[in-house]
């Protein structure tokens, strides 16, 4: 595991020591067959990782976890494949937790190695994986989490990792089988009562039926992933989100805007703030509602041009602010958001984006009416 060599940068000092040597320990217990386990660690191995351990001031949410790992080296023979499995996965989400993805996909990998009739650490390597966009290593560990949750009949697990495929492939522009990983989830759903994880299926099926333009289908989704999310799901706030931007697609401008403006205060994150205030002028445009799209729309440029080389970060919401001030004839700010969004579609070498400036450029000389 390449990225391991990334826990002493995540941690510094003795703890990032203490979760490599760790990490080492477990993988190469989880390598060897049983009955060489015997010996495999040396005499005074346990006592070294004790003394680091407590070297290391580990915090009491991961010291518990690292103490049982300890242990494991001292008597691997008595060690459980799903105690050590879930140790890890412990660990892994701790990390996680402080935003150190590498020590988080080592440590889930660990326990999925660990425990390698468990689908649950699998499951966790996939999700981790993509979320550090290592694509490849998440698909083989998706699909293989899929394989165990079938042959254990872990239903929740089996759906989960359908529509974590079907996000991959969506992030790949391969609608069609990113659709059909998503049929696969409600098909599960349906038949085990998972109403949150068809929430998320839906949630999922709506983004592709924004992307082709299935706009009718888009609302459908739409519904039936808030009826299935219920209330209080934490990711109602977010469907709320893609609902409003699909209204605003579909020129329903009054609508989202109270939606678009309740969000926002918690979006408190510099890019999702910046990019949920380019929808809200959009729809301010679309609405002919001036104060609300100036506001929202000098709001979004600010934390665009906020923090220099950051624009990369921002290209959605630069493309927004080009539609946004295309929608209002107001050609200053297209030039400015149309000059900047140029300059990442060329660097991110995005040609779809160059042509639709042109034609909002377009849309402006043609005559209103």
């Amino acid at each position: 595991m390449l990225e391991a060599s990334q826990i002493l940068d995540e941690f510094p000092g003795d703890m990032g020591l203490l979760l490599w040597q760790t990490l080492r320990d477990v993988t190469l217990w989880a390598s060897v067959p049983e009955e060489r386990q015997p010996g495999l660690f040396g005499a005074d191995a346990a006592e070294r990782r004790m003394r680091l351990l407590h070297a290391a001031g580990a915090e009491p949410a991961v010291e518990i976890s690292l103490t049982a790992l300890t242990a494991m080296v001292g008597n691997p023979v008595d060690a459980r494949p799903e105690l050590v499995g879930l140790l890890c996965l412990q660990i892994s989400h701790w990390a996680e937790a402080r935003g150190a993805l590498a020590t988080a996909l080592s440590y889930a990998q660990a326990g999925a190695l660990a425990d390698p009739e468990d689908p649950g650490p699998a499951f966790s390597v996939g999700t981790l994986a993509m979320r550090w966009r290592r694509h490849t290593r998440a698909e083989t560990w998706l699909r293989r989490s899929i394989g165990l949750a079938r042959r254990a009949r872990e239903w929740e697990t089996y759906a989960e990792a359908y529509v974590e495929m079907g996000a991959l492939y969506a992030r790949r522009a391969d609608y069609g089988t990113a659709h059909g990983h998503y049929v696969q989830a409600l098909r599960a759903t349906r038949r085990h009562g998972l109403m949150s994880i068809r929430g998320a299926a839906l949630h999922g099926m709506l983004l592709l039926a924004m992307e082709s333009g299935a706009l009718e289908d888009a609302e459908r989704y739409a519904r039936g992933a808030k009826r299935a999310y219920g209330r209080g799901h934490p990711r109602l706030g977010e469907l709320s989100h893609d609902a409003a931007y699909l209204w605003v697609t579909r020129g329903s401008h009054t609508r989202a805007i109270p939606v678009l403006e309740r969000l926002l205060s918690s979006r408190v994150e510099p890019v999702e703030r910046a990019f949920t205030l380019s929808v809200l002028a959009r729809a301010a445009a679309g609405a002919a509602d001036t104060q609300r799209y100036l506001g929202a729309w000098s709001d979004a440029w600010s934390l665009v041009r906020g923090r220099a080389g950051e624009e990369v970060r921002h290209a959605q919401t630069l493309l927004e602010l080009a539609r946004a001030a295309a929608a209002f004839r107001d050609r200053v700010h297209l030039d400015q958001a149309a000059r900047l969004a140029l300059e990442v579609a060329t660097r991110q070498n995005q040609p779809a984006v160059a042509a639709e400036i042109e034609q909002l450029f377009a849309s402006l000389r043609r005559p209103v009416g």
